[in-house]
């Protein structure tokens, strides 16, 4: 191995790895925030009609699937940056902060109604989207080229689900610090407080996503060797012809409406079902948070010691699915928080995973075509995956209207809470379990033939 392919697979320090495992944090604080408030704002606060707030969501849904394989194709080429900036730092920098920043204008819409709060909400929604996509991309597209080591690289994914699970908690539990239910204004307030914590973020962040100047180096040398001129569509066909990279976006595609569900529906059931007020979000929260804190390490050990990443994430997808499940079985406080407890034990297993395995099938993609294209092929990841945000709202649209659910009133019918139960946990258990069980059945990236792809890497000098 030359000194360059050594340099290639170097260990990163403590404090780099934290630095670009930020990332996964401020994604999940932000989105968590994001898909927990604002279809609920729109309609219990601003009565926007469901069917125009679920149109808004599907439209705005379709144009993030265009955009993202789009941006990915277009940032994976070398530009007059690049030698200087590298492939994916750039693209992270400039796009983060007017991310953070359009949250807030999704929580400020004019005073007006129907079909002109459903077109400003389109705008702002399409901006705040692509300035995600322009960065997030670039984010995900850096760990299989920045880590190539196996066991680095479930260090770096299990340290990302930490920052994911702290993410995700602040993202549920800091809202309800300032909004009140009926009050408009609290919710501009938490919008302002979660801008600025995801600034600070992004800034903090930044540092780890440099990449080493060899890898800058072999990737420009590479290109001029294995560059093939992909047309986007092109990229697509070959893509979606990838057996374990379809079975990958299928997984996540399940687990995206398990979570997106879940995150959806939380407001709901806490308001309507609990009867509970916005603040016992932070008694469930922060016993997920104690879980997985205190298990996610255990996991990466235990992924280590088992030495099988499809094994591993299978076992988590189900678990987390069937603890899901019981939820329909709750009406206290008291039993949502164990149950809780019980899904965080699954989501850390996937949590730890889900990096690896996206990693380990980037890694078979670059063998098959014979370059690197890490940019363009998350970006389809997210294509497909952007659509169970479509699912979730048209899911949650449809049972609100067939069970009766009444926006204008706190006391539901028997009926509208039955739905709501349904919309958190017996529909989105259902997709992860389908997801579970297609993954284990065809997914073939077994260990041995993981450390035949890294032989075959090096030798291509990929």
């Amino acid at each position: 191995m030359s000194d360059r392919e050594e340099k290639s697979e170097k260990k990163h320090g403590f404090l780099e790895i934290n630095s670009y495992s930020i990332s996964q944090g401020l994604i999940n604080f932000n989105i968590s925030a994001f898909g927990a408030y604002v279809f609920f704002f729109y309609e219990t606060e601003i009565l926007l009609n469901v069917f125009l707030l679920a149109l808004a969501f599907s439209l705005y849904t379709v144009w993030d699937a265009i955009n993202d394989p789009w941006l990915g194709n277009l940032t994976d080429r070398p530009f007059k940056f690049t030698k200087k900036w590298g492939r994916r730092f750039p693209w992270v920098a400039v796009g983060v902060f007017p991310w953070a920043i359009l949250y807030i204008f999704i929580f400020t819409p004019p005073d007006v109604g129907g079909w002109l709060i459903f077109i400003y909400l389109m705008i702002v929604l399409i901006a705040y989207d692509t300035f995600y996509s322009i960065w997030n991309i670039n984010s995900e597209a850096l760990m299989p080229f920045k880590f190539r080591d196996f066991n680095e690289r479930r260090k770096v994914s299990g340290i990302k689900a930490i920052w994911g699970i702290v993410g995700l908690i602040l993202g549920l539990a800091v809202p309800p610090l300032f909004v009140e239910y009926g009050n408009k204004q609290s919710y501009v307030m938490q919008s302002i407080i979660l801008t600025v914590i995801v600034i600070i973020l992004g800034i903090l962040m930044l540092p780890g996503h440099r990449e080493d100047e060899s890898l800058i180096l072999q990737y420009l040398e590479s290109e001029k060797v294995h560059r093939k001129d992909v047309t986007f569509i092109k990229a697509l066909k070959l893509a979606l012809a990838r057996r374990n990279f379809l079975i990958m976006i299928t997984l996540h595609f399940a687990y995206s409406i398990l979570t997106g569900l879940l995150i959806a529906s939380g407001n709901y059931f806490i308001r309507y079902n609990l009867s509970e007020d916005p603040s016992a979000f932070l008694l469930v929260m922060m016993v997920y948070l104690i879980v997985s804190i205190i298990t996610i390490p255990i996991w990466i050990r235990v992924a280590q010691k088992v030495n099988d990443n499809k094994k591993m994430i299978t076992i988590g997808s189900i678990f987390m699915a069937v603890m899901t499940l019981l939820i329909m079985f709750v009406n206290s406080l008291i039993i949502f928080t164990v149950v809780i407890a019980l899904v965080a034990l699954g989501g850390g297993i996937f949590f730890v995973m889900q990096d690896v395995i996206n990693s380990d099938v980037i890694d078979e993609m670059v063998i098959l075509d014979g370059e690197r294209r890490e940019g363009t092929y998350f970006g389809i990841k997210f294509f497909i995956g952007r659509f169970s945000n479509v699912f979730v709202f048209i899911a949650i649209a449809v049972i609100h209207v067939v069970t009766g659910f009444n926006p204008l009133v706190e006391d539901q019918t028997p009926s509208a809470l039955l739905g709501i139960k349904v919309h958190m946990a017996l529909i989105p258990a259902i997709a992860l379990l389908l997801g579970a069980v297609i993954f284990w059945k065809w997914y073939d990236l077994t260990p041995e033939k993981l450390d035949e792809i890294r032989a075959k890497m090096n030798e291509l000098k990929l």
